[in-house]
């Protein structure tokens, strides 16, 4: 019994090592902005900063996600589609490929999140959200960054057969 039971937590630990390692390799550490963003176009030192999503504003699902989020969103929220960047000052470090390769969540202070961890981010600004920074958690970013990877593969046949 004792041996089994061991068995089983050389496994469980293994696979959780695994998954964080999957999140480590498949997700990108968050940055930081050169500035924070700024309300609409007034992008002046004395309006207050508010949080930005940045996304894929030709695929459908990444729309209706952002929209969804920023109808709902306790908090101010500005989307950005692709078509919009650059942003002056915002998502300066990412180079072209990673920039266009996955959303992108800024905060109002300028922290920039990427991929899996932006959805997260910009899910915690739902009512109940808070239930979304589950995801962040060591072993659970893997299970995030695998999931957000399988959508962004599959978005264009999620898209399809949303709209029709």
């Amino acid at each position: 019994m004792v041996k089994r039971l061991l068995g089983w937590s050389v496994v469980i630990i293994a696979s959780c090592a695994g998954l964080e390692v999957a999140a480590r390799v498949l997700g990108r550490a968050s940055t930081r902005s050169r500035v924070a963003p700024r309300v609409g176009d007034a992008r002046s030192e004395n309006t207050p900063g508010r949080a930005l999503l940045v996304y894929d504003d030709d695929c459908g699902l990444c729309s209706r996600v952002a929209k969804f989020v920023a109808r709902g969103a306790t908090e101010e929220l500005e989307l950005v589609g692709f078509s919009e960047l650059p942003l002056d000052g915002v998502l300066e470090g990412l180079s072209e490929s990673a920039l266009w390769a996955s959303a992108h969540f800024v905060s109002a202070e300028g922290v920039e999140y990427h991929g899996g961890e932006s959805v997260t981010q910009a899910a915690r600004l739902l009512p109940g959200g808070q239930v979304a920074a589950l995801l962040d958690r060591p072993v659970l970013r893997g299970l995030r960054e695998i999931g957000y990877r399988l959508v962004v593969w599959q978005r264009e046949r999620i898209s399809r057969w949303l709209s029709g």
